[in-house]
């Protein structure tokens, strides 16, 4: 293990690559992360009851559309690889087979508005917190498209190898989302006090003016004939072969967000105490999820890239260069979450009401990033590496290897623990640890001794 994390040598040019395409990248999902986690904030300043809905209603919702956005932002694959080939001019028909895709994902996830009551009455976190959690999952699903649709622009962006744009369209719609947030959850100005439904409803305008901006840039490029931009017609062909290896890495994302849906409904059946610190943690937790799934991204961008030329010792060396890069992000997070956890928790204290009342949560929440310290070093390393397989059109694997250590390692032992047995919230934590840790082993493995050195997405 110690010989395949050290990987080939990486030049000082490799971390510059990685640089230049991740950081941007890096940058847009922290804005993306932040906006996620200011929502937290003022739902909590809200109302106790409210953030304890948040977290559930808002893994409901990114459930069904990590399936979309996975599949959708896999054109990013695709078009590096076509650039790296020299066939530039197919890759404006690839962006518009995601676009397409995401028009059919925008429909789907709209029908999926429609389960809100039973999906939630089913979680059994009580009535309250189920009104809360409609209210959120439906706003959210209603506004889907924007959201897919900024995937295939971004992921264009990204398979051009121009990722500043990506940081900048994001940052803006940040910049919109926490004083639009701030406004509508508490009734600020001229703005009605909408609670939970002004998170939702915040979102989906910042999710709107990230879309717009995308689109103005791609259709104000100057060399959008060149790259086949004007050609939006489906193209049957090359749709079939964006379902066929983007839905893998689709489902890999998919069935990852489902393992902790569930974890999260199944930590709500231990009481609104539990299911609180567990929201927070996993708040705090995507301070380092989101930007290390946009090393993920950078390192497939640039892996396809590098096939796309046959350059595979260049590929390797940048792989390395990413992880060395995303483990320099991720250690001093968990100094963070390891030594000072009671500050990121009192963040999401109740601002009206007994401090005291608060403290079982902060206590539980503890424990609960002790956990999240443990496993961020497996997810880091995971992350990377399913990277440069998917980068490689490997992503059948990934997929499969992400459904039998959810089911075996996570979703049946807490199931069984929780519900029949009946262990605690320290019990619940170990299973999704256990499960990081076993399928960040399986992806190194392939990495190293798989065919993805062999394997390419584009033909002359």
């Amino acid at each position: 293990m110690k010989g395949i994390l050290k990987g080939p040598t990486a030049h000082t040019s490799d971390y510059r690559q990685v640089l230049t395409i991740s950081l941007p990248l890096v940058a847009g999902m922290a804005s993306t992360t932040v906006m996620e986690f200011t929502d937290r904030i003022f739902v909590g300043n809200h109302s106790v009851t409210e953030v304890a809905a948040a977290t559930p209603a808002g893994i409901a919702y990114f459930l069904p559309l990590s399936l979309f956005l996975g599949t959708v932002g896999y054109v990013s694959v695709f078009i590096s690889q076509y650039r790296g080939a020299k066939l530039e001019d197919r890759i404006g028909s690839c962006l518009w087979q995601g676009l397409w895709l995401s028009l059919i994902g925008a429909l789907i996830m709209a029908g999926f508005s429609l389960l809100a009551r039973p999906l939630f009455d089913l979680a059994g976190h009580g009535e309250t917190i189920a009104t809360f959690e409609r209210i959120y999952f439906r706003t959210l699903c209603l506004g889907a498209f924007f959201s897919i649709g900024s995937a295939a622009l971004s992921g264009y962006f990204s398979g051009m190898g121009r990722t500043r744009p990506v940081m900048l369209v994001n940052l803006l719609g940040m910049v919109m989302n926490i004083p639009l947030d701030y406004a509508l959850i508490n009734g600020i100005g001229p703005f009605p006090e909408l609670g939970i439904f002004g998170a939702g409803l915040a979102t989906v305008c910042s999710s709107a003016l990230i879309f717009l901006l995308f689109a103005g840039l791609v259709i104000t490029r100057e060399d959008h004939r060149a790259l086949g931009l004007t050609r939006w017609a489906p193209v049957p062909e090359m749709f079939k072969k964006l379902l066929q290896y983007g839905l893998p890495g689709g489902m890999h994302l998919f069935l990852d967000i489902f393992a902790f849906t569930f974890f999260v409904f199944l930590v709500g059946r231990l009481g609104e105490t539990a299911l609180a610190a567990s929201n927070i943690a996993l708040s705090i937790n995507s301070l380092a999820f989101m930007p290390l799934y946009a090393f993920s991204s950078g390192t497939s961008v640039l892996v396809g890239n590098h096939l796309g030329e046959n350059q595979v010792p260049k590929a390797e060396s940048v792989t390395g260069a990413s992880l060395h890069l995303a483990l320099v992000y991720v250690v001093p997070l968990c100094a963070l979450f390891l030594f000072a956890p009671e500050p990121l928790i009192n963040l999401f204290a109740p601002s009206a009401g007994n401090p005291a009342d608060f403290a079982p949560v902060r206590e539980a929440g503890v424990v609960c990033l002790r956990f999240v310290v443990f496993y961020l070093f497996f997810d880091t390393v995971g992350f990377v590496y399913s990277g440069a397989l998917s980068g490689a059109g490997d992503t059948r694997y990934i997929m499969w290897a992400t459904l039998c250590c959810a089911l075996c390692l996570m979703i049946l032992p807490a199931t069984v623990g929780v519900l029949f047995l009946g262990y605690g919230l320290t019990f619940a934590w170990c299973c999704p640890t256990l499960y990081i840790a076993s399928l960040c082993i399986a992806t190194v493995l392939r990495y190293a001794r798989g065919p993805w050195r062999t394997m390419k997405l584009v033909e002359a």
